[in-house]
């Protein structure tokens, strides 16, 4: 028990009922302040707190807070009950907002492919190779708090909120504390709990750079008394004062207790301020364990009930004065006018992209939902490390700020990969955007292994709202075709395959992309000597392939939450190309070459379509259809080719669970699957695989055994495996067999492919 607090309650109480015989007229209420201090995922204990609050009827005047305090605190302050912040904490995905890993469907769809598909990727800075910056930039956090802060807008005063707030942060140029009490309260919360070597600092003006406040001032007590706290509540979460040798036993422990010192010594001094002095028992918890969240809430809780005692005797004390008046709520706003947008801290991107592509218009309104997918829709191009907004009231609505921080314009990338087919690979990227001129980005990508892959883009943005992409496309592959004759391996072709593409894209939105194009395509497959030695009328060639103009159009739709283990969203892919007169390239055993006249034109269609729906919290359904239809006149080299799992793919191979990569051929196909999987953790699953296919090279046979459903000509394949997404890449492992023989295939991917 607080004696002091004892004190100050029978003084209150014994003076209202003074002035209350005299005059019949109350004293004024003595204010309450409420300090959260910092502690990374133990400030979630200040929710358990809140909660008790609220039960108690205890409301407070003023409310400071440093680091997560500052963000509990904040969203406190603007009118979010304990429940709602608890309701928040719950459905919070902290792996993802404490990282810089944003979801599939949040990227472009140019980028999708390559998004996060490379174990390092360096900055290339004046010709020179430069270092990860190795500290979260803390997007999707500050996102968070942009969106819940949304009924801020034109509030920049925080002594306006339903309860005045003030958080602190360290000026880490000169060491000062620096106190926010205006300006964007998303940013301040943001800027409070800049974690030096964890989360990139915020920069408030051009000399002002600001750290985590708890640097300095971790328990802010002082700031909430000059505020005009009669009475204080304290809640602690920050580093323990007892500790021994034993809790530094690794480097990382030394330096983060050196570094917190000054703030735990001011934190002594600051606790000598407080009346009730609220420390949850968090011993077993560290700043990390965000995945302990509720766990740690009710710690929080549980601490409170624990002084329930002093906690009732200052209700009770306070409830001689009647309800305080119920505090102004913060509207939240449909829409808001925006008079201009401002862009800060471009370097090299040119503002007319920037602005095109956020497809905002000045002197309208805009909805929360349409500035956050518009927000979105420019950070999923990978420009920025960081981008950011707030407003400022300017004529009759708001200026939209946007602040902004550039990645590098040139990088190099670098992955590795080993399959049970293809073998081992090193994947090289070289990324440069405005190359040439502005608006564009340039990509060299190549798999250097056995059977190489390479490819070469370029882009760039057109049209006012920059959804148009003028864009060059080219890819070159040397693939492996293993050849069977009645389920029998008689050997294989070497595959040499050139694509060039002239096209036209339009961006319909952040994950549906249309496109038509001329292009440019050779392919041609090599038998190797076995096949030309026992099968001399078959394969009586070196090579066998064509060259030739034509057209290509396709339609895609991505909107995965993860490219290696999605639990959510559908890919559909539309790809149409036809090929006007090809010249063949043929050359047989005795070096005759096939004169140059032309074959007839042909046309290739293919569909797929493949959906993830989450049945219950770790169970995965997923389904899927996949057609290919072409014309006779299709050349063996731009056959489909079936079989094999889906990591290792390349161009016109279909997976199918149940053969081997190429094992079953046709020019005409149509195949369905559906599977299960069971995520066990958020980066290992379980899955069966059930898939049927049936193929023909004549479109009209396919037809009719599919609508006759002949068994005879209905592939079944079935299996199951595991996946693991690791730093390096996604581990799988799956084996299957199908209906036609007893054989077991299996099929073992290690790290990012091609």
């Amino acid at each position: 028990m607080n004696f002091r607090l004892l004190f100050v309650a029978f003084t209150l109480t014994a003076g209202i009922s003074l002035m209350s015989s005299a005059q019949n007229i109350p004293s004024e209420r003595p204010k309450v302040g409420l300090v959260l201090s910092g502690g990374g995922a133990k400030g979630l204990a200040h929710i358990g707190v809140l909660q008790v609050l609220e039960e108690l009827g205890i409301q407070p005047d003023y409310i400071s807070g440093t680091s997560m305090g500052s963000i509990v605190g904040g969203l406190y302050a603007i009118g979010y009950s304990a429940d709602e912040l608890s309701q928040l904490n719950g459905n919070a995905d902290w792996n993802t907002l404490l990282s810089d890993n944003i979801p599939l469907k949040n990227i472009a769809m140019d980028e999708k492919e390559e998004y996060n598909q490379y174990i390092i990727e360096l900055p290339l800075q004046d010709r020179r190779v430069g270092l990860p910056a190795g500290v979260l930039e803390g997007q999707n956090l500050s996102r968070l708090l942009s969106e819940l802060t949304w009924r801020t807008i034109g509030v920049e005063d925080f002594n306006s909120y339903p309860y005045s707030f003030i958080c602190n942060g360290t000026e880490i140029i000169n060491g000062d504390i620096i106190e926010f009490t205006s300006g964007d309260l998303a940013r301040a919360m943001r800027a409070s709990m800049a974690i030096p070597s964890v989360f990139s600092p915020v920069q408030i003006d051009s000399n002002k750079v600001v750290v985590d406040g708890g640097i300095i001032r971790n328990f802010p007590v002082e700031e909430v008394r000059k505020m005009g706290a009669d009475i204080v509540i304290g809640v602690y979460t920050g580093f323990r004062e007892n500790i021994t040798s034993k809790d530094l036993s690794s480097l990382v422990r030394i330096l983060t207790r050196s570094s917190a010192l000054y703030g735990i010594n001011d934190t002594r001094e600051q606790e000598k301020l407080v009346d009730i002095l609220i420390t949850p028992d968090l011993t077993n918890y560290s700043s990390t364990d965000f995945n302990r969240n509720i766990e740690i809430e009710e710690a929080g809780a549980m601490e409170a009930r624990g002084h329930y005692k002093e906690l009732k005797a200052l209700a009770d004390s306070l409830a001689r004065y009647g309800q305080p008046e119920k505090p102004a709520e913060l509207q939240e706003k449909d829409s808001v006018f925006i008079e201009r947008i401002q862009v800060n801290n471009l370097k090299s991107l040119d503002e007319e992209l920037i602005i095109g592509i956020l497809d905002i218009t000045e002197g309208e309104y805009i909805t929360k939902e349409e500035l956050l997918t518009a927000i979105d829709r420019l950070f999923g191009t990978l420009y920025f490390e960081r981008l950011t907004f707030r407003f400022t009231r300017e004529g009759k609505g708001y200026r939209l700020i946007l602040d902004t921080k550039e990645k590098s314009l040139s990088s190099i990338k670098a992955a590795v990969h080993y399959d049970n087919f293809y073998g081992a690979g090193l994947i090289v990227n070289f990324t440069n955007s405005n190359f040439l001129i502005s608006n564009t980005k340039f990509s060299a990508v190549a798999d250097l292994s056995e059977y190489p892959q390479a490819r070469v883009y370029y882009y760039k943005y057109i049209g006012p709202h920059k959804n148009f992409l003028a864009a060059s496309d080219n890819y070159y592959e040397s693939n492996l075709i293993p050849v069977y004759l009645e389920a029998d391996r008689i050997g294989r072709f070497n595959q040499q395959h050139f694509t060039s593409d002239l096209m036209i894209k339009y961006t319909i939105d952040l994950n549906q992309q249309l496109g038509i194009g001329a292009l440019f395509e050779y392919s041609a497959v090599y038998p190797d000597k076995a096949m030309q030695e026992f099968y001399p009328d078959e394969f009586n060639y070196k090579r066998y392939g064509y060259h030739g103009f034509g057209i290509s159009g396709y339609y895609r739709l991505n909107t995965l939450d993860n490219m290696f283990i999605p639990s959510q969203g559908s890919v559909t892919s539309l790809y149409l190309k036809g090929i006007f007169s090809p010249y063949p390239d043929l050359k047989y055993l005795n070096d005759t070459i096939q004169s140059r006249s032309s074959v007839n034109s042909f046309g290739k269609l293919q569909f797929d379509f493949e959906n993830y729906r989450a049945l219950r919290k770790k169970l995965i359904f997923n389904t899927g259809l996949s057609f290919g239809l072409s014309d006779d006149e299709i050349l063996t080299s731009d056959y489909f080719f079936v079989g094999g799992h889906k990591n290792n793919l390349r161009r016109n191979h279909i997976s199918f669970a149940g053969y081997d990569l190429g094992e079953f051929v046709a020019s005409n196909f149509i195949k369905a699957k559906f599977g299960i999987n069971y995520r066990l953790f958020n980066n290992f699953q379980f899955e069966l695989l059930f898939n049927a296919l049936m193929g023909s090279d004549r479109f009209e046979d396919l037809i009719q055994s599919f609508l006759s459903f002949d068994m005879k000509f209905l592939n079944l394949g079935y299996g199951g495996g595991i996946t693991y997404n690791t730093p390096l890449g996604p581990v799988n492992l799956f084996m299957a067999g199908n209906n036609k023989d007893g054989k077991i295939r299996w099929y073992f991917n290690m790290g990012f492919t091609f």
